[in-house]
């Protein structure tokens, strides 16, 4: 019975020590072993994968367990306005990866007599001058305040409503991939908004909601028009109901034509 009582004891006080020890020679390999020896960028084109290294600031000799990911992601957007989203993982025994998703510049805002350019989402790329609007989208009716690279376009606090409804119409152009062929977006007055579709067709937007909806009605009008139409496309809701009607701007006549559908 002594026998017993001592081995019982001698059990009570190993088997936590050896979890100890365990634990003490986890800890001593993960430390030891498991050195990032690489790190590897995909996804980035405006920036060098060197210049994303840098920002992320993981290095080489650092502990692939102990890197802290989403800090390395924040650090990557704060001084990358461009970089859009950032995932970063480790391969075992000593890769570190970075995945970035590159903004691309999709429209200019004003600011004074400066300009910045914004994605499909609002976020701030850059600042520039009247030349470097070329090929995008400028938003008018609306201006930049306090502007900043890598920041969400902010506006007095009267225009939320207008810079509500641009996301959302530069959002829909966006995934209707028109956004190289509009031009001069107008948000002045919320229940009229217009831009200009491939230089030749003014559009009537009306109001800025419901924009995926509206974008997919006027490609659906133009579908069949000759490749050189000029003319004037209405997009106006009555009672639930979105109507086009059509002009041609040489003889300022009114073909008469209208497509309903119901929403």
């Amino acid at each position: 019975m002594a026998n017993e009582r001592k081995k019982h004891r001698s059990t009570i006080i190993y088997t936590p020590l050896a979890a100890v020890l365990v634990l003490i020679i986890i800890i001593f390999g993960v430390s030891v072993f498991f050195r990032v020896t690489s790190v590897e960028v995909a996804g980035q084109s405006r920036y060098t994968a060197d210049e994303i290294i840098v920002a992320s600031g993981i290095q080489t000799g650092d502990n692939l367990f102990f890197i802290n990911t989403d800090a390395a992601a924040r650090r990557i957007k704060a001084s990358k306005p461009y970089i859009a989203d950032v995932r970063v993982t480790w391969q075992i025994p000593d890769v570190a990866l970075i995945e970035v998703t590159e903004s691309i510049a999709f429209a200019v805002v004003s600011e004074g007599g400066d300009y910045w350019k914004i994605d499909s989402s609002g976020r701030i790329l850059e600042h520039t001058d009247f030349s470097g609007t070329a090929g995008l989208i400028r938003v008018m009716g609306l201006t930049a305040v306090t502007p900043r690279e890598g920041a969400a376009l902010a506006v007095a606090e009267a225009y939320d409503t207008q810079l509500g409804f641009l996301l959302d119409i530069l959002s829909a152009m966006d995934k209707a991939e028109i956004g190289r062929d509009v031009t001069n977006l107008d948000m002045t007055n919320i229940s009229a908004i217009t831009f200009t579709y491939k230089g030749r067709v003014d559009v009537r937007f009306g109001r800025g909601d419901k924009a995926e909806f509206k974008i997919t009605r006027l490609l659906e009008a133009l579908e069949n028009r000759a490749d050189d139409f000029a003319g004037q496309v209405l997009l106006d809701r009555d009672e639930g109901t979105s109507v086009i009607t059509y002009s041609n701007q040489a003889s300022s006549n009114l073909e008469g034509e209208t497509d309903a559908n119901s929403q």
